[in-house]
């Protein structure tokens, strides 16, 4: 995963850089030979709705495998194999991936020069950089991450964790898949090392502390994560269950955590979060209010109390916009969208249309 910068490279910015790099690409597909170890770009496809643009590359590997040639007797042969390398372009979630669909080394052994995923994904960057003239930078996951963790624990929880401490050395510690890793901390130390600390206390320092590899159970979706945080960007191992592999769950989790990355890149709207899950219960909240308040966009506001709403904290609020006294409806909060008629009228003879969505104003109200 790598941050993308979305007001340089937009999609009709990414799209065009592309275009001409690599003239009459755009929607077809190259006959490529590539060497040995290169990326090779094969296809391309623009995805005007859901706003991506993915690239197909191709990187060949010198395999070997043992073959039967009798009934008591194996060869060790030599052979190629192309895997597809997918750079996706996520302008609206600023963010740019690359993907391995496929990609597996079970079904032969690679020679000495094995290239690791990182080192692939490293020259995925440099294509970008030498070919599109597009730089992107490494993410920000385990902020991320921990503040997922902390704020949503019925969602998602790390099992697995390789701490990285300050002075030096590594602590792996290993919940297993139906434990949670700050419970089991705080267990194994108060009751075996009779050592009093609390949850809250052991999930400050894993905050607080690096790590190298994080394991997440995501409980909706059913799937592990194993996150890898290498220096030049971490990686997502997606780990499949009896869901199986699904590019739906994908976007899930990239989006999950990135929401929860854009909030802690920018303290003012971390604090505009903090201070709406501070507010009281029953109040309502409308958007618009808090955005001149904080001096931040809307769509930040927004963002924020979309993510308290999947949390439970909050939930959506809806009343006629205007500031007209109605005739005959009362323009209170509703909780539903069916409570509102087709039309009213204000006390300036004005009709108003509630299916048009301008004419609705939608808020949210603090639940719990």
């Amino acid at each position: 995963m790598y941050s993308l910068d979305a007001s340089q490279f937009s999609f009709s910015k990414a799209k065009a850089r592309i275009e001409a790099a690599f003239p009459h690409f755009m929607g077809g597909i190259r006959e490529v030979d590539p060497h040995i170890g290169d990326l090779e770009p094969q296809a391309c496809l623009a995805d005007e709705l859901q706003n991506r643009i993915y690239l197909k590359l191709v990187h060949q590997v010198e395999m070997s495998g043992w073959v039967a040639v009798s009934r008591t007797e194996k060869k060790l042969k030599e052979y190629r194999k192309r895997h597809p390398v997918v750079i996706t372009f996520r302008p609206t979630d600023g963010l740019l991936t690359i993907g391995f669909p496929g990609f597996t080394y079970l079904q032969g052994m690679q020679h000495e020069n094995r290239v690791v995923y990182s080192g692939i994904a490293a020259q995925g960057t440099e294509f970008l950089k030498t070919k599109l003239k597009i730089d992107c930078r490494p993410f920000n996951a385990k902020a991320a991450i921990d503040a997922l963790l902390e704020e949503e624990p019925a969602e998602v929880t790390d099992v697995k964790r390789s701490v990285r401490p300050k002075k030096g050395g590594r602590f792996a510690f290993d919940a297993g898949e139906e434990g949670k890793l700050t419970t089991a901390l705080t267990e194994f130390l108060s009751y075996e090392g009779d050592i009093p600390v609390s949850e809250k206390q052991i999930r400050s320092l894993l905050r607080r502390s690096g790590a190298s590899d994080i394991v997440l159970v995501w409980k909706r979706l059913q799937i592990l994560t194993r996150v890898a945080l290498l220096q030049d960007g971490p990686e997502f191992l997606f780990i499949w269950r009896d869901s199986g592999p699904s590019s739906t769950v994908v976007d899930s989790v990239l989006q999950k955590i990135t929401s929860y990355e854009r909030l802690l890149a920018k303290p003012g709207i971390n604090a505009t979060r903090k201070d709406l899950l501070a507010s009281s219960l029953d109040q309502v909240v409308r958007p618009a209010m808090v955005a001149q308040q904080h001096g931040i966009s809307r769509s930040d506001v927004v963002e924020i109390l979309n993510l308290a709403v999947a949390k439970g904290d909050f939930e959506p609020r809806f009343r006629v916009n205007t500031d007209s006294l109605l005739v005959d409806f009362a323009n209170t909060w509703r909780k539903s969208l069916v409570e509102f008629p087709r039309t009213v009228t204000d006390e300036n003879a004005n009709t108003l249309d509630l299916t048009l969505p301008s004419n609705i104003e939608v808020a949210f109200q603090r639940v719990k």
